[in-house]
This record gives C-alpha cells, sequence and structure tokens, in this order.
C-alpha cells in the first residue's frame, strides 16, 4: 500500500486536502481545470471504491481485485450506452479525461503547487489507468450503474 499519488510528494489525503484548498483561490485559467478535474476523479474514485473511499492507493492484491471487477464491469458494456452516461469527462470537469492527461503533462513542466497538482494528477491517472487495463486504459467513465456494481464488490 502506498499513501503518494504517482511520484507527487503529496499523499491521497494531502493531495485531497490542498487541491480542495485551492479550489478557493484558483478561478481561472489551466490550474482552475486542473483542480477540478482532480477534484471530479477523486469523487470518482470514491464511487469505485464504495464505502472505504477513497484515501490511499491500495496495496497491490486489493488493487488487482478492485481492477479485476472494473474490467469485468467495463467489459460488459464497452460501447457508448443508449443514455450516454458513458463519458469521457466527469460532469463537474471542463476538460475531457484526454485534454487532463495533458493539462497534467503541462503542469508537471511548471514549478511549486502548480506542478505537483500535475504530478498528483498524473498520479490519479495512472492509478486509474491501472484499473482499467495498462498505460492510457482510463478514456471514459464508467456508468452509475457500473459504478454501483464495483463498489459492491
Amino acid at each position: 500500500m502506498t499513501d503518494r499519488l504517482g511520484s507527487s510528494a503529496w499523499s491521497v489525503p494531502e493531495a485531497r486536502s490542498m487541491v480542495a484548498q485551492l479550489r478557493h483561490v484558483v478561478t481561472t485559467g489551466p490550474e482552475y481545470d486542473a483542480v477540478e478535474l482532480f477534484l471530479a476523479l477523486c469523487d470518482y474514485l470514491d464511487q469505485l471504491h464504495g464505502s472505504l473511499g477513497f484515501d490511499r492507493i491500495p496495496a497491490e492484491a486489493e488493487r488487482s481485485a478492485l481492477a479485476q471487477v472494473v474490467r469485468r464491469v467495463r467489459g460488459r458494456s464497452a460501447v457508448p450506452d443508449e443514455d450516454g452516461e458513458r463519458l469521457v469527462q466527469p460532469v463537474n470537469a471542463a476538460v475531457t479525461l484526454a485534454e487532463g492527461r495533458v493539462l497534467a503533462a503541462q503542469l508537471e513542466s511548471t514549478d511549486g503547487w502548480q506542478r505537483e497538482l500535475g504530478l498528483a494528477l498524473r498520479g490519479l491517472f495512472s492509478y486509474l489507468d491501472q484499473l482499467y487495463g495498462g498505460p492510457g486504459a482510463f478514456t471514459e467513465l464508467l456508468t452509475s450503474e457500473e459504478r454501483e456494481r464495483v463498489a459492491s464488490r
């Protein structure tokens, strides 16, 4: 088990706290989009993790078990659903998942808190890629029904 998000110096709880605080002071620009995407992805992971919520990166065995459930549930309907609920961006974010990856890379190349935000966002993408099947696999969100099935594992 680790509580670090990728190569960020922030643990999961630290990142969530810092980004929640940034939400109140960063109101425009790419940093704002990154803050909103980070918080939306954490909410999404809270839903996938169920009652435990997302407060750490699970140990390998637990992470593998969760990934198997995500892949099994996702495999049933990996094409867009009739209701259009399988989204390529969280409802509370202005950028798509693909744009978020680019944004994370841009922020990583800066200094200070912006760099840590980029690293933490990259860490979220990396974790979600692991759950979805490998590098770059996280390209869309599970539907609410699928998230409930994953959470009830």
